[in-house]
């Protein structure tokens, strides 16, 4: 983040009262937002975190600024988990030029499948995800994916000009003051409902509460529909969060096993390294133009031709997933289809939980006994 200069000199207590005033008008003029629940801003989450963790918040952490927080700390804990994936892939295929020809190509094969598995893997936990959130959400009102912009105003940094010197003539014993560079703002993509404890309900308009009281059965016109609808939101952001969780995992296990099936390698022999790819061929001293035709040529009929292996590649391995590896009995020949089912159903009893339990908690919040609508109430 590069600092702001604002170029004037003053002394302690003029300084510190301009900045409060700076950072008073620049809150008045950005706040945090809520953000679309789409892919865009997943995307833009996802890489303003992911970037951010391998630059800009371990080198202010190394340097002890005043201004790291939390949310850095969380945020850097995604990058052991991209090195070692990393790392984990490039052990056999860095390798492999120390192996004989037979000792080569099982290694290559080998780090083609732990490659597949780490890009399933991923793929798998996260489009999961929604699965859970998002019939929870149609159900109850409550997207626990839900994104905003957060903004964070960091402290300034303040450089202390220099004291005069004793014997100098043109000493006016003026005190030493201190110029305040003014820090840009910080921006966090967070969820509203990340924390139980701590829920972004200051983000939300009344509008929301009305629209999630009408979905769980609580009614219409409520007096205070913030505070009947706080304790089935955070009924909703417990269960759901948990029930994504697990399924999460288990999906991403998977796509673990999917990318252990088939054969990979076949598909890395067709497409990646292009030896069996139709190609079109360049004259060395044909016109530019006619070189330009037969490379635009050859790429969109390698694209065309790896996608069809692709297809037929991730065909032949959901079958040997599903349906075992030939010549396997016993548990080997069915654990694909129990793992396959075991997320399936995780992520049933997830969704049916959350939203029962949430119609449950309603049913209760009706019962005059726990909250009397003929009187005022407040959330607190």
């Amino acid at each position: 983040m590069i600092p702001k200069v604002t170029g004037e000199t003053v002394n302690y207590a003029a300084g510190r009262k301009e900045h409060r005033n700076q950072m008073q008008q620049k809150k008045e003029n950005e706040e945090p937002k809520v953000l679309s629940s789409n892919i865009k801003n997943r995307m833009m989450s996802g890489f303003h975190r992911t970037a951010n963790a391998f630059t800009e918040y371990p080198a202010k952490g190394l340097k002890g600024d005043i201004n790291s927080n939390f949310y850095e700390f969380l945020a850097m804990g995604r990058v052991p988990y991209l090195l070692g994936s990393a790392t984990f892939i490039g052990v056999f295929n860095a390798a492999s030029q120390f192996f004989d020809s037979r000792g080569m190509q099982q290694s290559k094969k080998i780090g083609l499948k732990l490659a597949a598995g780490v890009i399933f893997y991923a793929l798998a936990k996260t489009l999961s995800k929604d699965l859970i959130t998002r019939p929870v959400s149609w159900a109850t009102g409550i997207d626990i994916e839900q994104p905003y912009l957060n903004v964070v105003y960091p402290f300034p940094k303040v450089i202390l000009s220099e004291p005069p010197k004793p014997n100098d003539k043109n000493n006016n014993n003026e005190t030493p003051t201190r110029i305040i560079q003014d820090l840009d703002p910080q921006y966090q993509y967070q969820k509203l409902w990340e924390s139980g404890e701590f829920p972004r309900i200051d983000l939300v308009k009344p509008e929301f509460f009305d629209k999630v009281a009408k979905k769980n059965g609580l009614g219409e016109n409520l007096n205070s529909a913030e505070n009947e609808v706080k304790p089935i939101l955070k009924n909703v952001i417990s269960t759901a969060t948990t029930a994504s969780r697990v399924s999460s995992f288990l999906w991403a296990a998977c796509g673990v096993a999917l990318a252990a099936c088939g054969n990979w390698d076949s598909y890395y022999d067709t497409y990646l390294s292009g030896t069996k790819l139709g190609k079109n061929p360049i004259k060395k001293d044909a016109p530019f133009k006619d070189k330009m035709k037969a490379r635009l040529g050859n790429f969109w009929q390698h694209t065309k031709e790896g996608t069809i292996a692709l297809k037929e590649t991730f065909k032949t391995s959901a079958k040997e997933f599903y349906n075992g590896a030939p010549g396997t009995k016993g548990f080997k020949k069915h654990a694909g289809k129990v793992l396959f089912f075991t997320a399936l159903g995780s992520t049933v009893f997830g969704v049916a939980n959350t939203i029962i339990r949430a119609r449950n908690m309603s049913k209760n919040l009706c019962d005059p006994d726990v909250i009397d609508r003929s009187k005022d109430s407040m959330a607190v």
